[in-house]
């Protein structure tokens, strides 16, 4: 199994790149302070420490701010990566395939909740709790196309090398197996799955968290045998098979540019505002 090419990056959701990349979204408004605020409070926490109580101070940082997250944001990253659990079952040697465990099979899955990694960390020392205007915790990721892995196609000699070390870590942890779905619970494997962000929708509550809904390509994944990832047993590259769909490009199209009429209107608006009272 080959790795997915590393030429592209993609990130651990976190507070912090999730904040980023909701500015690479334009999921947020530059004119809104409380939204410059908060980028500089996730990312920049000394600073925010130091001087956000300062109004003289503040003001300034924050125009600096604001000037480069509109210079800047296209650049950050709205690429990431997140972890599924799996648990493998039988190992076909006809077809050399492991059959997965019924209750992790992914049964064409298009929607899943990714929460932060830190979500339940402090922020600058504001309690997880909190909510940070203009910053969810998480995605739910609505992806182009249903997903689907009910079996792995692991060569034999990979398979017998990860037996061997699940085998190894049970005497380790002097596991006893006694039945077949004993054996299967012990069975760990991980699924690594790759998704480029492309349009932001809105906020929604899912269960107990406020998520960002957005929509994402699930450009390719990769299962591992061991959660340091150290033992690759599978890797599917989807972006060498097909390019950006049509209608990805025209929504992402169609996104931009009610956001620039948006903020023109609002840049109208407070012109206009200005011209009244100096008059």
């Amino acid at each position: 199994a080959v790795p997915l090419e590393r030429s592209t990056i993609y990130e651990t959701p976190t507070v912090k790149t999730l904040s980023q990349a909701y500015w690479a979204l334009s999921k947020l408004d530059p004119e809104n302070d409380k939204h410059v605020d908060n980028f500089l409070l996730i990312n920049e926490c000394d600073l925010y420490q130091d001087y956000a109580n300062n109004e003289f101070e503040w003001g300034g940082i924050r125009e600096g701010a604001r000037k480069y997250l509109i210079e800047n944001s296209r650049f950050f990253s709205a690429n990431f990566e997140f972890v599924q659990p799996l648990r493998l079952a039988e190992y076909n040697f006809e077809t050399q395939e492991f059959d997965i465990w019924n209750p992790y099979k992914l049964n064409g899955i298009r929607r899943f909740e990714i929460l932060a990694k830190d979500i339940n960390e402090h922020v600058c020392k504001i309690p997880p709790n909190w909510k940070l205007e203009g910053y969810p915790k998480g995605l739910y990721a609505e992806l182009n196309r249903p997903f689907t892995l009910n079996a792995l196609s692991v060569p034999f000699e990979m398979a017998q090398t990860y037996m061997e070390l699940q085998g190894a870590q049970n005497r380790e942890n002097e596991t006893l197996i006694r039945t077949k779905e004993n054996l299967y619970e012990h069975r760990e494997a991980y699924l690594v799955m790759k998704m480029r962000v492309f349009s932001y929708k809105e906020d929604v509550r899912v269960t107990e968290n406020v998520l960002a809904k957005i929509l994402a390509v699930l450009e390719g994944y990769e299962v591992y045998g061991d959660a340091e990832r150290k033992m690759l047993l599978l890797s599917v590259d989807f972006k060498r098979k097909k390019e950006r769909s049509a209608m990805e490009i025209d929504m992402k199209k169609r996104y931009q540019e009610r956001l620039k009429k948006k903020l023109e209107d609002k840049k109208a608006a407070a012109e206009a505002k200005e011209n009244e009272t100096s008059q």
